[in-house]
């Protein structure tokens, strides 16, 4: 007896051990990645002590920047009203140094900051040396033209008298570095020393990066995610205010969305209609990428989110554009945040832009897989594990009875120069976030999953082995009496 209630005791302990193993499994098939998330957004909010300040504040993985510059190679035809053709150089290729200076958390769940950037240049990722002359745009002349245009013939004129002592040109030849870091122009330093020009010309410099090598961009704020998970790193203010004063609508000056360095997580949200906003001090404006698939870095599985073409349409084609201008698509006219410089942002070699656009130049070949911007976002941290950013700054041309060599001239949005911000995830980094987050979700799954059929093998072993057990015993008593029976009908013969 003592024997089958220890049996029976087992078989119990067993079928509840069976039970549970179910159970768990399905709880952590079903709510395993929700607690887990819900783990990993409290240790996502930037705090003075959090973990992840240090990677914040000074990005550990390589970021580069690299440009590639339009050479004309037709100078004196363009002149004369003729296409231009251009040819790009490049890339020249810099290894981008970024530190978080100033850092200040505020009671409201924002930390300030500047984001003080530097550049060092890598020959051996870079096409030529930054010393190589490229015959290019005369930009700073193009700016004057277009400052004066609307001033009085007697402007227009000291103008030309000035250009004509410095002999400058529509097309001038500098280096690479002079093009992008900036060089003192003697036609701006000249016509700074004229009374009726110098309030006309901000800077006796010029360079399309000039001025952006050790400094910073403005003073952010930012979410820190405290008390809401779904604002981590959205810029609060920029500058100290919270909308720009240059477009024609309140919804185009709303400053939206990131840096572009950290979204708060996708977990839990519909990809297929999720916008990832972010502000770039570089155009002037906030922007979305939409999603586009799956894909994965380093084997770290990711979503890959690209700025699509409808941001860049007309706004006849996308009526949200009427607040960037009248300009048709694939441009956009940022001269009203460049001190009146005539310069127009696209996509590199004119991608997604009205035909009108492209079809006034010669040399440009535009490709979506290589000239559109994407990201790829870890969707349980909202961390970019890699990122290619790419713009193309032009330059306006336009006609100008007043002024020699723009008398002939075809109107032209001309291609100047475009960037590539790129970064990827370094193995190291993607072992330490595999090792210290996403493997935990990858356990649970697996647990959950072996958990299940154990639970479900043992719980029916169990139910067989104990109904043996108990045929057995029931069948044993028949054959001890059978036995005793037999042996006293042999003591009575």
């Amino acid at each position: 007896m003592a024997s089958l209630r220890c049996v029976s005791c087992i078989a119990i302990f067993s079928l509840l051990i069976s039970c549970i193993f179910v159970i768990i499994g399905i709880i952590g098939i079903a709510l395993g990645p929700r607690i887990m998330q819900n783990q990993i957004n409290k240790q996502l909010p930037l705090t003075a002590d959090s973990d992840q300040l240090a990677g914040w504040s000074t990005p550990p993985v390589p970021i580069y920047l690299q440009f590639w510059l339009w050479e004309c190679t037709n100078p004196a035809e363009v002149v004369r009203g003729g296409k231009p053709t251009v040819f790009q150089r490049g890339p020249f290729t810099y290894l981008e140094h970024r530190n978080k200076a100033g850092v200040y958390f505020n009671e409201n769940y924002t930390v300030t900051y500047r984001q003080v950037i530097s550049y060092t240049f890598l020959r051996n990722m870079s096409a030529e040396d930054e010393s190589v002359k490229i015959t290019m745009v005369n930009t700073p002349i193009v700016t004057i033209v277009s400052l004066i245009r609307n001033q009085s013939n007697i402007t227009q004129e000291i103008f030309n008298f000035v250009k004509d002592i410095y002999k400058e040109t529509l097309f001038v030849n500098r280096t690479a570095g002079e093009w992008i870091w900036g060089y003192e122009d003697p036609l701006l330093k000249a016509a700074r020393s004229i009374p009726i020009l110098k309030d006309l010309i901000p800077d006796d410099h010029f360079g399309y990066f000039y001025g952006s090598n050790g400094t910073d961009d403005g003073l952010y704020t930012v979410f820190t995610g405290g008390n809401d998970i779904t604002v981590l790193n959205h810029i609060n203010k920029w500058n100290g205010v919270s909308s720009l004063p240059y477009w024609r609508t309140p919804w185009g000056n709303q400053i939206n969305g990131t840096d572009g360095s950290w979204f708060p997580p996708l977990i839990n949200k519909d990809l297929q209609s999720e916008r990832l906003y972010l502000y770039s001090t570089d155009i002037c404006r906030s922007l979305y990428a939409k999603f586009e698939r799956h894909s994965s870095v380093l084997n770290i599985p990711t979503e890959l989110f690209s700025i699509p073409s409808e941001v860049f349409l007309n706004s006849t084609l996308n009526p949200d554009n009427i607040a960037f201008g009248t300009t048709d698509s694939g441009v956009l006219d940022v001269s009203v945040c460049r001190q009146g410089a005539p310069i127009y942002i696209s996509l590199p070699h004119l991608l997604y832009a009205a035909d009108q656009y492209k079809d006034r130049i010669e040399g440009i070949a535009p490709n979506a897989d290589i000239h559109r911007t994407v990201l790829e976002v870890e969707p349980h941290t909202g961390l970019v594990l890699s990122a290619q950013k790419r713009l193309q700054i032009n330059v306006f041309l336009q006609r100008e009875e007043l002024i020699y060599d723009f008398k002939n001239i075809a109107e032209v949005i001309l291609p100047a120069i475009w960037i590539n911000e790129s970064t990827t995830i370094d193995q190291k980094s993607a072992d330490d976030l595999n090792n210290q987050v996403l493997r935990y979700f990858t356990i649970i799954r697996w647990v959950s999953i072996v958990l299940i059929p154990v639970g479900i093998i043992l719980f029916i072993t169990t139910l067989v082995l104990l109904k043996k057990r108990r045929s057995k015993d029931e069948s044993t008593p028949l054959l001890y009496a059978g036995s005793s029976n037999t042996i006293a009908s042999d003591h009575d013969y």
